[in-house]
């Protein structure tokens, strides 16, 4: 057992912020196996056609023991690690982390531990893992790995400061041996064997004499603080417990979750117990482990002889667990994560149940699927997409009022363009993908979040960084000469919709080499986007203007069609898609004259897409003054292709299709399928910023006749908002008492209230 005073210092009246070195003295400490083994290139592989290194699934424990003089009156801990680490301190968890990040802007967190530690002896422990495969989650296959942390304690009379050094121990953990991954590479399954868990490792008065000393030494990270707060962790219980037959349990948790499973049990030493996780049943009451989504939650456990604490380190997906062979009942609980989201702070109630849960479905998408990013689903890819982003944080920005997420994921899209001017789509990450509309949502994103949060540094930096002119400097170069993009898909993916099948018959082939209307359409948005970021930087907007303008111009003259009124897929196609005329409706490319047409196309098309273009032809319809249309097709809809359909087969978060059986590996916890909840607020409830960060807030709702009444709360970045809506009575609006309110050609008479009036 090693016990040790360190750095023993005079009064001080506080601790001070992290400098631009925010750990001192501190190193970075990687177990032995990784030595000889250097640093990689992000993109930078040993050639294996998997994008692997030769070691992966390393599983590193790492402590130190200290001794405090005094009760601590302040404790400040700076902690990283490569690719994850789990910090404990005298055995209670303490934070997890960090975010996705690129290791030349590798984020640390600065978090509070003043109530963990106590006089006397204590155990700083940490676990690390190192994936070791190129995935859409995060950035390994690079031999960066390892741990760092630095403590100030504040005493009454003193101050200490703890860092890692080359006193500390670690080991490699043989308890979750290397074994099959699953999803996109993402993950490994975790056979745990609890006989080699050194059991009470995170406590004090452990004796790790026989572990080996650390590698210490800084790889190349550059660190930065993290621009986003720690995770949430709460713990969730089974609604429903069976016990089937001999050993056999199974645990129905009521609504998907993502998080680690905990599992408490004794059995005979070498006794080997199966664990499934699923999102549905494959029979009643029985798991389905090999999911839809490309995840097989299938794990052994090893039993140890004495009570074990079985705890599964990375997080999943799933509604249901079941057990085989266990020697004696269980206990299974879930110690659930998710971003923060504060769930006291919205409501939407109404008088229509369908609405209500659509509502409460969105919501859960929302909270559970964004995790350190907003991840495309926390079970397969786990990464950070640009267009599931984007369409993420429309909703979650008025969820929560909080702009770190998206932040967050502007500047780690910004830092890709050090591999790809035209941005790549999954970032940051190991895996290399460029899509065209994706790209082109950055900057719609960027002014999104700019007029949610009135963050105009943000957009200054972006533009002093020069994101807009590499972006459109590299689609320029793909323009014809009337300034529509074509033969994209030379360069980058053209998406259109996803799955395919739900692409409503978009002639693709046409469109493949030639000028294709969806992403010519996207490019229209991205460059009037790119004008008022410039606008926003204080500098003029004429340059993007004058070519979104020159788009509009060719979008209309190359893609409608004279005798329908509506678009062409392409100039080469005959066919007119829902797609086409529905990205061009919401973007702002219709003419006044055919806007009777493209809406009878939506309203007989109906919601012929998947989930991906589904919120942009609503949103088309509320811009087009059509919401009956919109309010059918988002909430009344029972169709084949619906929100509806959602809860109809079981959901409580949104999913990856409207249906289980319309994408060959749906996941069934799908953020970006969220959207109703961003078109309820701001086009049915009819509430956005009038200035951006909600100094004064526009007012338009857009009710359906048969609602009867609805009421809603939401935070901003300027305060809490209210809106309540009764068929008879004003639409009443509560603000913060110094926010004002514009109120549109709304059909209904509003009433506003100051809070505090």
């Amino acid at each position: 057992m090693k016990c040790l005073f360190v750095c023993l210092m005079g009064p001080v009246m506080g601790v001070t912020a992290a400098a631009a070195e925010p750990f001192g003295d501190a190193e970075w400490l990687r177990h032995p196996v990784f030595d000889g083994h250097e640093p990689l290139g992000v993109f930078e592989r040993h050639g294996s056609k998997e994008k692997a290194t030769p070691l992966r699934n390393v599983h590193v424990y790492f402590r130190k023991e200290i001794v405090l003089p005094d009760t601590p009156v302040r404790a400040v801990v700076r902690v990283t690690g490569d690719d994850t680490y789990k910090l404990y301190l005298n055995g209670v968890f303490a934070l997890d982390g960090p975010e996705p990040a690129y290791p030349f802007a590798h984020p640390y967190s600065t978090i509070d531990v003043t109530g963990l530690l106590t006089k006397g002896s204590n155990c700083l422990a940490a676990h690390t893992y190192y994936h070791g495969v190129a995935t859409r989650a995060f950035n390994s296959a690079d031999n960066r790995a390892g741990f760092m942390l630095a403590l100030d304690v504040e005493f009454p009379d003193s101050r200490m400061t703890v860092g890692t050094d080359a006193s500390w121990a670690c080991i490699e953990s043989a308890a979750i041996p290397h074994s099959r991954m699953f999803g996109y590479a993402t993950q490994f399954n975790e056979n745990i064997d609890m006989r080699a868990e050194p059991r009470g490792w995170r406590l004090a008065g452990f004796d790790d004499t026989a572990w080996d000393k650390p590698l210490v030494g800084r790889q190349d990270h550059t660190f930065i603080a993290s621009a986003t707060h720690p995770l949430e962790h709460w713990r969730a219980e089974p609604a429903v417990v069976k016990q089937k037959g001999p050993g056999r349990f199974f645990y129905d948790f009521g609504q998907e979750l993502v998080g680690h499973t905990r599992i408490t049990v004794k059995g005979e030493a070498g006794h080997v117990m199966t664990v499934w996780h699923g999102e549905e049943l494959s029979a009643p009451d029985t798991v389905r482990h090999e999911m839809r989504c490309n995840c097989d939650y299938e794990d052994r456990v090893r039993l140890s002889g004495e009570d074990d604490v079985i705890e599964f380190y990375d997080y999943r997906a799933f509604r249901y667990v079941e057990i085989l062979d266990a020697p004696a009942a269980p206990q299974v609980w879930v110690d659930v994560r998710h971003y923060p989201l504060d769930l006291a702070a919205i409501e939407l109630d109404s008088s229509d149940e369908q609405l209500n849960g659509i509502w409460r479905m969105c919501v859960e998408g929302i909270r559970l699927g964004c995790q350190g990013v907003a991840t495309d689903c926390p079970s397969r890819e786990k990464g950070q997409y640009t267009g599931d982003t984007y369409m993420t944080v429309l909703s979650q920005l008025y969820l929560t009022g909080d702009p770190s997420l998206t932040r967050k994921a502007i500047r780690d899209f910004q830092l890709s363009q050090r591999f790809d001017d035209g941005l790549l789509c999954v970032a940051p990450g190991g895996f290399r993908q460029e899509l065209a509309e994706w790209s082109l949502l950055w900057p719609v994103m960027l002014a999104y979040y700019h007029e949610m949060t009135g963050d105009a540094a943000l957009v200054v930096e972006m533009v002093e960084a020069g994101a807009l002119d590499k972006l459109f400097g590299w689609f320029a170069a793909m323009e014809g000469e009337n300034g529509l993009l074509t033969g994209m898909n030379k360069r980058k993916w053209v998406l259109v919709d996803w799955p395919e099948n739900l692409r409503g018959g978009y002639d693709y082939d046409a469109t493949k080499d030639d000028e294709n209307a969806v992403v010519n359409a996207f490019y229209y948005r991205a460059l009037r986007a790119a004008a008022s970021l410039m606008r926003a930087a204080g500098r003029p907007g004429d340059a993007y203007d004058a070519r979104a303008e020159r788009v509009r111009t060719a979008f209309v003259e190359r893609l409608l069609d004279g005798d329908t009124g509506v678009f062409r897929d392409g100039p080469a196609s005959a066919h007119c898609s829902l797609h086409a005329s529905g990205y061009a409706l919401c973007f702002g490319l219709v003419p006044e004259a055919n806007l009777p047409a493209v809406v009878d196309l939506v309203r007989t098309r109906r919601l012929d897409c998947g989930i991906y273009g589904a919120p942009y032809f609503v949103e088309g319809c509320y811009k087009a003054r059509e919401h009956e249309l919109a309010y059918d097709l988002m909430i009344a809809s029972r169709d084949t292709n619906s929100w509806y359909q959602m809860l109809a087969s079981g959901a409580t978060t949104t999913m990856e299709a409207w249906a289980p059986d319309l994408k060959w590996n749906t996941s069934w916890c799908h953020p970006a399928g969220a959207t109703p909840v961003y078109l309820i607020i701001r086009y049915m409830l009819g509430l956005r910023p009038a200035e951006p960060g909600w100094r004064s807030v526009a007012v338009d709702p857009q009710l359906p006749a048969g609602l009867d009444w609805v009421s809603l709360r939401f935070p901003t970045v300027a305060g809490p908002i209210e809106a309540r809506y009764e068929k008879g009575k004003p639409y009443r609006l509560t603000v913060p008492a110094d926010v004002e309110v514009e109120a549109g050609a709304a059909a209904v008479p509003v009433e506003v209230v100051h809070r505090g009036e």
